[in-house]
């Protein structure tokens, strides 16, 4: 059967009217996790390192605890990574996310009903 509508939502998590997390700054931080690197990470989601670099100073200025932390660099280079209390946000986001699609699932049957 072919669905005549579908129900859409995003999630954004804000804070005094700032987004906090949305699912572009959730993906910015799993490329950070996945890649090790601030740079790396921009350049996978083809965006500047300026706009990602400004999301991270958002998110961690929002937080209560930091969420991504830079290593300066090195013998080996530098690097970012996520803190245990940002892998723990990403994992939550996700199954608040998880969630809503769920709940919008049970809207789209209470939908499919208005139509043959």
């Amino acid at each position: 059967m072919h669905k005549a509508f579908e129900i859409g939502a995003r999630m954004e998590i804000s804070k005094g009217g700032n987004v906090f997390l949305n699912n572009r700054r959730i993906e910015l931080l799993k490329q950070i996790r996945s890649t090790g690197s601030i740079l790396a990470a921009s350049k996978e989601m083809r965006i500047s390192y300026q706009m990602a670099w400004t999301y991270i100073k958002e998110i961690n200025a929002l937080s209560p605890l930091p969420v991504v932390v830079r290593q300066r660099g090195g013998s080996n280079g530098g690097g970012a990574t996520l803190t245990k209390y940002g892998l723990m946000l990403v994992g939550k986001y996700l199954q608040m996310d998880e969630r809503l699609h769920e709940f919008l699932k049970n809207f789209e049957a209470d939908l499919d009903d208005c139509f043959f």
